[in-house]
């Protein structure tokens, strides 16, 4: 049975507009981060390592190691913290990520603690900007792949077909692309953090 974290209509409807919000935060991140770009894609597989995206795992697999960073330590981190040694406020930024995928957006303020205590405002807003992106990518994936797991007769227990029907129509021509791709990698397989 399907099992990975996916999108209703209500929840896809927050997503777009959080992203929508968040578009130019995201937009001036990209062309002049506050952070690194290693941190950033450290977060965004963090998420994606959370949420258990097969499409979101390749691509940001491939511009983690295009952007210096160490996927095999990553990994080892992401499966026991105790392995790897990062500064504070990467280990502050990938819990963050963590906790941002698992409570679904929602976090207390005692898991923004840790983020807040390492990062100032406008790179917290950015870390952010880049979490709702990624979420939304998570899902969206996830979402498709339940739709896919549907018509191969294991429907999840948590999805219906109406909103896989419309989310897969939104995400399927960037995921079929992405698989199409994907497909050609010789140095990252498709599906995975590894």
């Amino acid at each position: 049975m399907f099992n990975k974290p996916t999108f209703s209509l209500g929840t896809f409807v927050k997503s777009v507009a959080a992203n929508a919000i968040n578009a130019p935060r995201l937009m001036l991140a990209l062309a002049h981060p506050a952070t690194s770009r290693q941190l950033r894609e450290q977060v965004m597989l963090a998420c994606t390592d959370a949420n258990d995206c097969r499409y979101c795992a390749w691509l940001h697999t491939r511009l983690a190691l295009k952007n210096g960073v160490d996927v095999d330590a990553l990994n080892d981190y992401l499966a026991n913290a105790s392995n790897v040694e990062y500064s504070n406020s990467t280990k502050a930024a990938i819990a963050y990520a963590q906790q941002f995928a698992k409570q679904q957006r929602h976090l207390s303020v005692e898991a923004k603690a840790p983020l807040k205590a390492e990062f100032n405002t406008w790179q917290r807003l950015e870390i952010n900007a880049y979490l709702e992106a990624i979420y939304f990518g998570n899902l969206t994936g996830n979402t498709f792949d339940a739709l896919l797991s549907r018509l191969k007769g294991q429907p999840s227990a948590d999805s219906d077909l109406l909103s896989e029907l419309v989310i897969s129509a939104v995400g399927a021509p960037f995921l079929l692309s992405l698989m199409a791709v994907a497909s050609f990698d010789k140095q990252v397989k498709f599906g995975s953090l590894h």
